[in-house]
C-alpha cells in the first residue's frame, strides 16, 4: 500500500522551500520532493544575479532567513551583484533551518486517484496525497526556436544547458537573444576565449535605473521592495492580489512591459566592444555542415559558427510539465498554457497548486523571481490552513483535515 502524505511539495527551490516553510510553521504536514537548489547550482561558474539584494531573499514565515540574517548569522560578505554560488548556499542555509527534512527524490508522475493524488518517485516508490504544490521552476520550460528543434545538442542547446564556457575556446559562436541570459552568455564565451556574435530582432537594453540609484524617498516611490519592473509599475506588480483583479488584456501589457529583454548594467562593459552585436535580424533557417552550422539570416546573409547558444528565455506551459499525467493536466483549466488559478494558487482541480512562473497569468511578473515566494507561500498557507481537505496523515493513517491544524 502506498504511504500517504497529507501535503506534498514538488520542487526544492526558493518557491518550494519558501512554500514548505510557512506550511510547516502552521503545523500542516509537508514533504519536499527534490534537490535543493538543483536548478540554481546547474547554471554557470561565475554568474550573478540579475536581482539587486532587498529583492533577493526567500520568504520565510518570520523574516529570520532574509540575506541580511544570513551576512549576520554566516559571517558572510555583503556583495552586490549577488555571485551564484553564495546564493545556493544562502538557499541551502534557508532550506537546513526552515525545513530540515527534503527528499532529494525527484518526482517522475503525479496523477489523480480518487480525491487524492497518486505520485512515483524515480526510485521506484509510490505515494499518495491529499494536496500538492507544483513548485518545480522554469528549467522545463526553457525556449528553443522552431528551427532549432531537430538540431544536435553538439551544435545547438539552450544557454541553461552551459555550466562552464572554456571548450569553446578559440570556437566562433552565436547567441540568438537580447536578454540576460544571452549577454551573460556571450560574456562568458568572450572570456573563455571565443569569437562571439549576438544576434537579435531589437538592441540590447542595457538596465539604467537613474532612480534607483538616487536611493531615498526617490527609490522607494518608484520601486516596491521587490524590484520588479519599471517606475511606478513596480509597485502595481509588487501587488499580486491586485493585479489578479485587473482585465486580462491590462494584465498581458502589464508583463509584457515589465519582463522585455535587457541586461544587467554591471554587464554592459563586459559585453560592448568584445563581441560583434547584428541587430533587426532574426535566424530563419540553421543547418549543419560538416561538424558546424551554417545559420541563414532575415537580411539574407549567412553566418558559419561552431555552436548556437539559444538564450531565448522561458515560455511557462503546462504541456511542458511531462511528469503531471495528461488526464490530470487535461483537467486544469488553462489560458495560453499557463492554469488558471484562484487566489490561493489553487487550480481548477481540487487540492493542485502551482506556483512559481507557472502562476504567472493570475498573479503577474512577481511570480517570475525570488521575490514572489513569500506571496505564493502566504496564500497558499491560508488556503490549506484554512480549508477542509480530507487528509490522510502519513504518521497516524487516520483522516484528519488541513482546517483542523490551524
Amino acid at each position: 500500500m502506498a504511504k500517504n502524505y497529507p501535503v506534498v511539495v514538488i520542487g526544492a527551490g526558493p518557491y518550494g522551500i519558501s512554500i514548505a516553510a510557512h506550511l510547516l510553521n502552521r503545523g500542516i504536514p509537508t514533504t519536499v520532493f527534490g534537490k535543493t537548489m538543483a536548478f540554481w547550482d546547474r547554471m554557470p561558474n561565475g554568474m550573478f544575479l540579475k536581482s539587486v539584494w532587498s529583492a533577493s531573499s526567500i520568504a520565510d514565515p518570520h523574516g529570520q532567513y532574509s540575506l541580511d540574517r544570513y551576512v549576520t548569522a554566516t559571517g558572510y560578505p555583503y556583495r552586490e551583484p549577488v555571485p551564484l554560488p553564495d546564493f545556493v548556499e544562502y538557499g541551502r542555509w534557508v532550506q537546513r533551518n526552515t525545513v530540515p527534512e527534503v527528499d532529494p527524490t525527484f518526482v517522475q508522475s503525479l496523477a489523480r486517484d480518487g480525491n487524492q493524488f497518486r505520485l512515483e518517485l524515480v526510485d521506484g516508490r509510490s505515494i499518495s496525497a491529499g494536496a500538492v504544490i507544483v513548485a518545480t521552476g522554469i528549467q522545463a520550460f526553457a525556449h528553443l526556436p522552431a528551427f532549432a528543434h531537430d538540431l544536435p545538442s553538439s551544435l545547438a542547446t539552450h544557454t541553461q544547458e552551459h555550466k562552464e564556457f572554456s571548450k569553446f575556446a578559440g570556437k566562433r559562436v552565436a547567441i540568438l537573444g537580447r536578454g540576460q541570459s544571452a549577454v551573460q552568455t556571450a560574456a562568458f564565451c568572450h572570456e573563455a576565449g571565443a569569437e562571439v556574435e549576438v544576434i537579435s530582432r531589437g538592441p540590447i537594453i542595457w538596465i539604467r535605473r537613474k532612480l534607483y540609484d538616487k536611493g531615498g524617498i526617490v527609490r522607494a516611490l518608484c520601486y516596491a521592495p521587490s524590484d520588479v519592473g519599471q517606475p511606478g509599475l513596480s509597485w502595481l506588480i509588487h501587488y499580486p492580489s491586485l493585479y489578479f483583479q485587473l482585465p486580462e488584456d491590462l494584465r498581458v501589457k502589464i508583463d509584457q512591459r515589465a519582463t522585455r529583454p535587457a541586461g544587467a548594467k554591471w554587464l554592459r562593459a563586459r559585453v560592448e566592444g568584445h563581441v560583434t552585436e547584428t541587430t533587426g535580424v532574426e535566424v530563419t533557417k540553421a543547418r549543419p555542415v560538416g561538424d558546424q552550422l551554417q545559420l541563414t539570416l532575415s537580411d539574407g546573409t549567412t553566418r558559419v559558427v561552431d555552436h548556437l547558444f539559444a538564450g531565448t528565455g522561458y515560455r511557462p506551459d503546462i504541456e511542458q510539465l511531462s511528469f503531471i499525467h495528461p488526464v490530470l493536466r487535461e483537467q486544469v483549466r488553462r489560458r495560453g498554457g499557463l492554469p488558471l488559478l484562484d487566489m490561493g494558487f489553487e487550480s481548477s482541480v481540487p487540492g493542485l497548486f502551482f506556483a512559481g512562473a507557472i502562476a504567472s497569468y493570475n498573479f503577474g511578473p512577481l511570480t517570475r523571481f525570488v521575490a514572489g515566494s513569500g506571496v505564493a507561500a502566504r496564500h497558499i498557507t491560508r488556503r490549506l490552513a484554512g480549508g477542509a481537505y480530507q487528509i490522510e496523515s502519513a504518521e497516524t493513517g487516520s483522516l484528519a483535515s488541513v482546517h483542523g491544524w490551524r
